[in-house]
């Protein structure tokens, strides 16, 4: 496992734009030596209030066509927004070939904060991406390919301390910068197969107890589906959780089209996107029309109903 290493977040960037609409939330809860729940709900409520954190799927300001959604793929699928160097994250964008998981993925949750309704809105959301992707999941208390840990701060050392003797020292580094670090809502780190680097085999989604509500369910969404392959954010990307701007807080249908084109057979792990694009346009053109024939089916069914 672990061939090669690398990191997804929502990080400075976005944290920036969120002070910004929050008219200073964050920057007071930074002097006060932390960040906490209050602060959290309070910049969740600033960014709803504002038009942000939308839960809708399938928005009718936003319609979906094939260029925008072929940009996207393209911006979300071979790049990474973030690096590690030094022991510090860096913002540069590296390109990437096309990376995926394959069978069963069980994931495991650990940490001093997690509740029932995480261990639900992780349920739904995977049995939504399963039907999306033909991957499986499977909630384990043991050997996983997954770890999602939600803990507190006093919470966060033992985190680091399993990650430690589990023989990860990457993710170890990786969590413990987080921890360090002020205002990283959330993250993920995942790392491909020694002698298949294009196949995922495991990852480690975190977030802090501080965040609650809707802003969590949205960290979860995001970065389980980051995880799973759309490693990068696009100003493009819309309707999408894939776009800094957090206008929406859940995965989308334009954000579930990108996933099932990422695992269509017509695509292989370790294409380029030069290579991958051609096809990819062909795999989306299709996903686009089946979509539409669904919602035509709809609604010819709430005309005619019984």
């Amino acid at each position: 496992m672990g061939g090669k290493d690398m990191t997804l977040c929502r990080a400075v960037q976005a944290i920036i734009r969120w002070m910004v609409l929050a008219t200073g939330v964050l920057a007071m809860a930074g002097c006060a030596g932390g960040y906490h729940s209050m602060n959290y709900a309070n910049l969740a409520q600033n960014l709803q209030e504002r038009g942000h954190l939308r839960t809708e799927t399938n928005p009718v300001d936003a319609p979906i066509s094939l260029p925008r959604l072929t940009r996207t793929f393209r911006d979300v699928v071979f790049q990474y927004e973030f690096h590690f160097k030094d022991g510090r994250m860096v913002q540069e964008r590296i390109e990437k070939p096309l990376k995926r998981w394959r069978g069963q993925i069980r994931y495991k949750f650990i940490g001093d904060s997690v509740n029932p309704q995480d261990r639900a809105d992780v349920k739904e959301l995977t049995t939504r991406i399963s039907d999306l992707t033909g991957l499986t999941f499977a909630e384990v208390d043991g050997r996983h390919d997954l770890l999602i840990s939600i803990a507190s701060r006093k919470g966060r050392r033992t985190v680091s301390r399993t990650l430690a003797a589990a023989n990860l020292p990457t993710y170890r580094e990786r969590y413990d910068i987080w921890r360090r670090a002020r205002g990283w809502v959330c993250g993920a780190t995942l790392s491909t197969e020694w002698d298949e680097p294009a196949r995922l085999v495991y990852a480690h989604v975190f977030m802090g107890s501080e965040v609650t509500g809707l802003l969590r369910k949205s960290c979860l969404h995001e970065e389980i589906v980051q995880a799973l392959g759309l490693t990068n954010d696009s100003d493009a990307a819309r309707p999408s959780i894939f776009n800094d701007d957090q206008e929406f807080a859940l995965m989308t249908e334009h954000d579930a089209m990108l996933l099932q084109a990422l695992y269509d057979p017509r695509l292989t792990p370790g294409m380029t996107a030069d290579e991958a694009m051609p096809v990819a346009r062909e795999v989306l053109s299709t996903v686009l029309s089946q979509r539409g024939a669904r919602q035509f089916a709809r609604a010819k069914g709430a005309r005619n109903p019984g």
